[in-house]
């Protein structure tokens, strides 16, 4: 075997799966498709101005593993205010305060509810729910606060979302790093065998281990781990031969990509009577609500953040329109200035690209095992592993923790095969 552990793809799981496989004393090729690392943690630095256009926030960081590594590497987080401090704007003018705390108290109303629901019927009665389900009895205005929830901050409707999967999800205090969440994890694959540019066709089965056949030639490995998305694999950019097991194929088909889709928007320092941290949230955005986080880090940067249906029709203009329409929108509250001032944008669309088909993966209603039935491959020798695995034991799917728990108990098991003699 050329090694012991081929991993496909430089997210944050192979990263992970990569340096613990050093710590073990295995040797590892990472295979990534793209001309980087870092998969959908990317800071983007093209307008001059870094802004991370994947991931942004260190999530429940008193027990996120990124928190220690950017210790490790010097690099500085900052912790996070939240998501509640968005001033809620509709025809470009404020809504005032009553509108926040109504939709303060439609949250409130969300959760007290479950809480009935769950003391009356047990906790698997949300199984089969969406996220529309478990805000139906509140009033129209509460629904539509938990819908720009499930948007804005899961990527996609709620009616698409299963409840269950969730309220499985970890909570707590949220960092963000100054310099780029994406500088930080590609700071971590620093010296690692990392072949960019190098994607890969076809895993098969063969004595002693597997054949990975990527357009640049075939490795042997005696094990492999798969961080792609669950995107690129519903897609079957990957064969498998022979094919994966039905329980894996069915996992698939129980999940979605969600579609979270960032616009950033470039000044040349006009800042509109704006100040640092004045974020915004437009209620009557012709796409959907969509929020504004204005100057981060005070640098000279608007970042626009919509999500669902609502980003795929973004994504679906293409970048010079989408650019174009977030301007508009902006504009409609900074005033008519902004296009004066404005010295260009990017947009963040990750559902419509191919080397990653979405932001990150949710679990369809009904569908709350699909995370452990891809966890467990049904292949001696071959994990799958990313944000998508990362359910049951560590509740921290739909995030890079999550990813890197997920390249962590994979590398673990795939040493555990090895180590056992059943590679022969």
């Amino acid at each position: 075997m050329d090694t012991d552990l081929a991993i496909i793809g430089a997210g944050a799981s192979g990263i992970t799966a990569a340096r613990m496989a050093g710590a073990l004393g295995l040797t590892s090729l990472v295979l990534e498709a793209s001309p980087r690392v870092g998969g959908r943690v990317y800071t983007d630095q093209t307008l001059g101005l870094p802004f991370d256009a994947g991931a942004a926030y260190i999530h429940f960081s008193n027990r996120n593993p990124w928190m220690r590594e950017a210790r490790r590497l010097g690099i500085e987080t900052r912790l996070w205010r939240g998501f509640t401090h968005f001033q809620m704007m509709a025809d470009g003018k404020p809504l005032g305060m009553a509108s926040g705390e109504r939709r303060s108290k439609a949250f409130e109303a969300f959760w007290a509810h479950l809480d009935v629901l769950e003391q009356a019927q047990g906790e698997t009665v949300f199984d089969q729910m969406s996220m529309a389900d478990g805000a139906r009895p509140l009033t129209p205005e509460g629904q539509a606060a938990l819908g720009d929830m499930s948007r804005l901050g899961l990527g996609d409707q709620p009616e698409r979302i299963s409840l269950a999967d969730y309220l499985e999800q970890w909570h707590g205090p949220d960092h963000v790093v100054p310099v780029g969440y994406g500088t930080l994890v590609a700071a971590s694959a620093h010296a690692l065998p990392v072949r960019l540019s190098t994607p890969v066709t076809d895993v098969e089965t063969i004595k002693g281990g597997f054949k990975v056949q990527t357009p640049k030639g075939a490795l042997t490995a005696r094990a492999v781990i798969v961080t792609v998305s669950v995107g690129v694999l519903k897609a079957e950019r990957i064969r498998f031969k022979p094919s994966l097991p039905n329980t894996v194929l069915r996992a698939l088909d129980g999940f979605s990509m969600g579609a979270l889709t960032k616009v950033a928007l470039a000044f040349d320092g006009g800042r509109f009577g704006i100040g640092v941290g004045e974020d915004k949230i437009v209620m009557d955005a012709p796409l959907g609500s969509m929020t504004f986080e204005m100057w981060p880090y005070d640098r000279n940067l608007v970042l626009a953040v919509t999500g669902g249906d609502a980003g795929r029709a973004l994504i679906e203009m293409g970048e010079r329109q989408a650019v174009q329409e977030v301007l508009r929108i902006f504009s409609a509250f900074a005033g008519p200035e902004a296009h004066r001032h404005f010295q260009g944008g990017r947009l963040a669309g990750w559902w419509g690209d191919p080397l990653f088909e979405g932001g990150y993966s949710y679990a369809k209603p009904g569908a709350v095992s699909a995370r452990q039935d891809l966890h467990e491959s049904g292949v001696d020798g071959l994990y799958f592993a990313g944000e998508a695995t990362c359910g049951g034991r560590f509740g921290a799917s739909m995030t890079v923790a999550g990813a890197s728990y997920a390249g962590w108990d994979a590398v673990n098991r795939a040493a555990r095969f090895i180590q056992s003699g059943a590679v022969s």
